[in-house]
This record gives C-alpha cells, structure tokens and sequence, in this order.
C-alpha cells in the first residue's frame, strides 16, 4: 500500500519550530497505528527498546507535557546522536530551532554571524530543559542536553546561564 503524505522533513520541522504538542501526539498515533499497533503502549515500548532506552526512561505521551515523561539528559543525548547519525547536518538545521532566527529558541543563542545552537526546548512550571546540537567556532559538532527544574528565579535567568554555558563551549573547543 501507498500513503502519500507530507515530506518527513517538512512536517517534523513544523512541528519542532511551532513546539505543536498536538502535532507531536498525532504523528506518534498515525506512526504506531501505519506500524500495526492498535496500543500506544506498545508502540512506545518498542521504540524505547529498539534505541536502547527500554531501563532508562517513562515515556507517557507523544506531546511531552505529562509530567510522568521521565527522561534524562543523557537517555535525550542517545536520541540526538540516533537523529545525527540517520540524518544530514541541513535537515538537522532545518528540524530544530535555530537560535536568534526560529522557534522557540528565536531570541535566544544568536551567534555572532549564523546561528550556532540547534535545539528544542521542553517548559512546564519551574522546569526549563533544551536539547539539541551545539556548533563550536572550530566547527566541531556537539550534542548537550541542560534540564533545569524546580528553580524559583525566573525562567529568563535560567536562559542566560545556559546561554554563558553554551557560548564558553562554542568559543573555546
């Protein structure tokens, strides 16, 4: 059978630039059910196992909203290195934010001349998390993962540490 659909690339920049939870929770169902999984759970299961993360993490929903997600910044990096290795640097650059040009990282990490940090951010009350890939000046590519949670400073304070953290990464290595 055929599907005809929207370009991968396409849809999972739009979801990823807009941060469109709905979205996200739809093309888990859609891909779950296309695999012959009537049960999210399952289809979930099978994902976590099939990237190696079946012990490490409590994965509820495709949205990443729920609090009963439980992922950490190294389960998250494993991710990033599984989408470095099955996809091109352009398509990396054009599915994640871009700082100081797209998303939610928009006004933030705005590199001198191009952007240098390509990431998505993940927010609920008192957590702020963002995980992606890092440029450094002499071209190498990084992956990080920050997750910041129950601080009390505003969330915009959280940000300019990072931001310190991520440009002493980028012009130093």
């Amino acid at each position: 059978t055929t599907v005809y659909n929207q370009s991968t690339i396409a849809a999972l920049a739009l979801m990823m630039q807009r941060s469109d939870n709905f979205l996200a929770e739809q093309l888990l169902i859609t891909a779950g059910k296309f695999k012959g999984y009537n049960n999210q759970d399952a289809f979930r299961s099978r994902l976590l196992s099939s990237w190696g993360l079946s012990e490490e993490v409590s994965w509820v929903d495709g949205s990443g909203l729920s609090r009963y997600n439980l992922f950490t910044p190294r389960a998250l990096v494993k991710v990033l290195d599984r989408i470095y290795d099955q996809l091109d640097w352009h398509e990396i650059q054009a599915v994640f934010p871009n700082g100081g040009r797209s998303g939610t990282i928009k006004y933030w990490y705005p590199g001198v001349t191009e952007p240098y940090v390509f990431a998505k951010t993940g927010t609920l009350s008192n957590n702020h998390c963002l995980s992606g890939y890092l440029v450094t000046n002499s071209g190498k590519q990084l992956i990080f993962s920050f997750m910041n949670n129950n601080y009390l400073s505003p969330v915009g304070e959280v940000k300019v540490e990072m931001q310190k953290v991520l440009e002493l990464i980028r012009d130093n290595y």
